[in-house]
């Protein structure tokens, strides 16, 4: 191992498992273990910190348990892909400002864009008579070109027929509505399930079927609480979290 080891503190009053946890865990975080590498097995890190495999064991079990590790048969113990951590369930915020706040590239692929005639169910969340036209736009997003999520969208056709004119893969869907104030989104309800992952999501995100999926359901509605946009958004369970910050109501 050709990196400075850290030390264990025995006469600490912190567990050894726990300080061992995050040492390790602070490699995987520095990427001096990156995704896809194995890290030493347990009688080789018993040895570098002069701790029982016990202890090991239980340090890499947790580790293991939150998503850092995983072990694969006949392979030893491997650091997972990280998962993304989101925080659009408590902001509005555009995908690529959000992403690259986190260090890393966006890109946006349209699969789909067209007029249709809205379903009931498009209608009456959108306040529309079914039939009536609406703009459907499907995107498959990308961080550091690694497929994560898929977003059907639908909007009223009157008020965002002028997006056609607008390349959707370079430019932000919410700063386009906003040139109308009439269009802008303040305020988005939110509605989370899980499901699992169709022929569609094997296509586009390059996933197993049957692997867990994150579903949204998004509406987007401006100053006057009228709905614009209406959205499905289909993540990646494997490689996206989500945070949420709740406050504790008051009596």
């Amino acid at each position: 191992m050709d990196k400075k080891i850290k030390t264990i503190d025995k006469s600490a009053p912190i567990p050894m498992f726990y300080q061992l946890k995050q040492i390790l865990l602070s490699d995987i975080k520095s990427n001096v273990y990156p995704p896809g590498n194995m890290i030493p097995t347990e009688r080789e890190l018993s040895e570098i910190y002069g701790i029982s495999r016990t202890t090991v064991r239980q340090a890499v079990l947790d580790l293991v348990r939150e998503g850092y590790l995983t072990r694969r048969k006949g392979k030893g113990t491997i650091v997972a892909e990280q998962k993304l951590t989101h925080i659009f369930v408590q902001t509005i915020e555009s995908f690529n400002s959000e992403i690259i706040a986190l260090g890393k590239t966006p890109s946006t692929e349209v699969v789909g864009l067209k007029r249709i005639s809205a379903t009931t169910h498009i209608a009456d969340t959108l306040f529309l008579e079914t039939g009536a036209d609406v703009l459907y736009i499907h995107r498959k997003r990308m961080v550091d070109d690694v497929p994560i999520v898929t977003i059907i969208t639908y909007l009223d056709f009157k008020r965002c027929e002028f997006l056609l004119k607008h390349n959707l893969e370079q430019e932000s869907l919410y700063d386009l509505l906003s040139l109308n104030p009439a269009n802008k989104i303040v305020k988005v309800d939110r509605r989370i399930e899980v499901t699992e992952a169709k022929e569609q999501d094997v296509k586009l995100l390059g996933i197993k079927q049957g692997k867990p999926i994150q579903l949204f359901y998004s509406l987007g509605k401006n100053i006057d609480d009228l709905p614009i946009e209406y959205s499905i958004a289909r993540y990646r369970g494997d490689r996206s979290s989500f945070n949420v910050s709740v406050a504790l109501k008051q009596d």
